[in-house]
């Protein structure tokens, strides 16, 4: 019920806070974070370094609940007043690193999710900061295709 709460949350967080108009230049972000989040899935049936529990089929149905809503909003949220500088984005990509670790500090917590072998909240919060920077990494690779004013300053 925990992931499926999550899920719903997820959706209404972009339903009210979105900037729903930037869709088209902000879906980039949201597809490359599923990717990410569905990468990790795939590496997680081999290599089972955290789980989770609380659905009837948790290997498959709260991997895609994340996939599918957590992972690309916050992407979406992240990616939607992203600042120009680096080190802002550095700043920024710190405070959203914070509030996945408490998130997922909060679900290891309610024993929503359990860490195997080697796997920590800080290896969590270290692939949070490179999943963030390459975000923003990859949205400013393609923001120019779609915001004019940018494509005709770079030509």
């Amino acid at each position: 019920m925990y992931f499926v709460l999550l899920f719903v949350l997820a959706w209404l967080w972009f339903f009210f806070k979105a900037d729903k108009s930037r869709l088209r230049e902000l879906f980039g972000a949201a597809v490359f974070a599923s990717f990410l989040g569905l990468l990790t899935d795939l590496i997680m049936i081999h290599h089972k370094l955290w789980g989770y529990h609380g659905l009837p089929q948790p290997s498959y149905t709260i991997p895609l609940l994340l996939d599918f809503s957590v992972y690309p909003i916050v992407a979406y949220m992240f990616i939607q007043n992203l600042p120009t500088a680096w080190w802002d984005i550095l700043k920024r990509t710190l405070f959203w690193t914070c509030f996945a670790g408490i998130l997922e500090f909060i679900t290891v917590k309610t024993s929503h999710m359990q860490y195997f072998q080697w796997w920590n909240i800080w290896l969590s919060l270290g692939s949070d900061i490179i999943i963030f920077l390459s975000i923003a990494g990859v949205y400013r690779f393609y923001r120019p295709a779609y915001v004019p004013s940018i494509r005709n300053s770079r030509l």
